[in-house]
């Protein structure tokens, strides 16, 4: 068993890994500030930390707590809201993980995980997308999540992995933010009978992966020492256009009217295209992941339609 803080764990991806961690007897502390997160997604098993990670508060509440892992995931995850907020995405994205990386060493937590973005990469022009492109961000977010990664690989005393997040779905999200998670905004339109609106083309293509294969690659990089000092991107490998993702989600709702769709101008810094190299996650965690988009789709779909 081992102890491990989980920041952004009332999230979506924190609450999943969370929940997986719980299941394989570790013990779990989160930290949540609910900025985003949901409450219906805290783990009773896990201790509850509600804080604010760019503030310094939290580093006296769990100083001499001995975790063996601390796994980062909290973040403002739009690069939409980044453009609205810079300062705001500069604190929670960038402050509040160097304050993560400080805790790390006071605390003396070797092990850290990192949960990036494909953004850093911007508007890449090779497909799949190799970790060995170099970060071109073009939006406040992807530029604080790359130098958040810095962070981490200027500090010597770290074993940290870096995993560049592809679009994640699944069960979990806040449907109330319509500014983040391609999914769940136009799944959340379908849902209250709204037409769905795009920012940008119909024909953009995305590599969407699973919440259960994002945890999956989390938890067996924990203490894998192969994944130490490593990026690694996570999607399918797979791609699907906007239009057929929303013709998907309108089918799985049993809507068989053709979807009603609103096509408004793009957000800045939004990709054409986004198709992951995951080459070295299959070899270094024998890793694949198991949820491909059809499957993922009615999976979501039917939970959100029984929640």
């Amino acid at each position: 068993m081992a102890r491990v803080l989980v920041t952004g764990g009332a999230g979506f991806v924190g609450s999943n890994l969370v929940s997986k961690l719980i299941q394989e007897n570790h013990e779990v502390t989160i930290i949540d500030d609910f900025s985003n997160g949901l409450s219906s997604n805290v783990n009773p098993a896990a201790i509850l930390v509600n804080a604010d990670l760019s503030e310094d508060s939290w580093l006296n509440q769990l100083t001499g707590q001995k975790f063996d892992a601390l796994v980062h995931c909290a973040a403002q995850a739009s690069n939409a809201t980044s453009f609205k907020d810079p300062i705001r995405d500069m604190y929670a994205n960038q402050l509040s993980t160097l304050r993560v990386v400080k805790f790390c060493e006071k605390e003396s937590i070797r092990r850290l995980i990192f949960t990036s973005s494909m953004s850093v990469y911007g508007n890449p022009e090779k497909f799949p997308t190799l970790t060995s492109t170099l970060p071109k961000p073009e939006t406040y977010y992807a530029l604080h999540k790359a130098t958040a990664e810095s962070y981490l690989q200027l500090n010597s005393k770290l074993d940290w992995t870096i995993f560049r997040l592809y679009t994640t779905y699944g069960a979990g999200q806040n449907l109330a933010n319509q500014e983040q998670g391609l999914v769940k905004i136009f799944l959340s339109y379908i849902l209250k009978g709204e037409p769905v609106k795009v920012h940008g083309s119909g024909d953009r293509v995305r590599d969407i992966i699973h919440v259960s294969d994002v945890v999956d690659a989390i938890y067996l990089s924990l203490f894998n020492e192969k994944t130490y000092l490593k990026i690694y991107n996570l999607g399918t490998g797979l791609t699907i256009t906007v239009k057929q993702l929303i013709a998907r989600l309108y089918q799985e709702m049993g809507i068989s009217e053709p979807p009603n769709v609103i096509y408004e101008p793009a957000d800045i810094g939004d990709p054409d295209k986004t198709h992951a190299d995951i080459s070295d996650a299959i070899i270094d965690l024998g890793w694949a992941p198991k949820v491909d988009p059809e499957e993922g789709i009615v999976l979501t779909v039917s939970k959100y339609k029984t929640s």
